[in-house]
């Protein structure tokens, strides 16, 4: 069986933040993106050794921006 592994579209993110606080083993946090100190976003960054695929973030993800995909998904 493959693992399922989160996939962010990170152009409709909102970075609310509540796919790292629905993730029961901690393998999300919010890293911040920006300029000279003056963060813009903060966007999910995924810890692969924690990940246990089992796609609490992306039923919680309210924009609906977060999906399970399956590693070498090639055949």
């Amino acid at each position: 069986m493959k693992k399922k592994t989160p996939v962010f579209d990170y152009l409709d993110c909102v970075s609310c933040g509540i796919c790292a606080q629905a993730c029961p083993v901690s393998a999300l946090g919010m890293k911040k993106e920006g300029k000279s100190g003056k963060y813009r976003n903060l966007f999910p960054e995924l810890v692969n050794d924690r990940c246990i695929g089992c796609g609490a973030c992306a039923r919680a993800c309210p924009m609906e921006v977060i999906r399970m995909e399956g590693d070498g998904d090639e055949s």
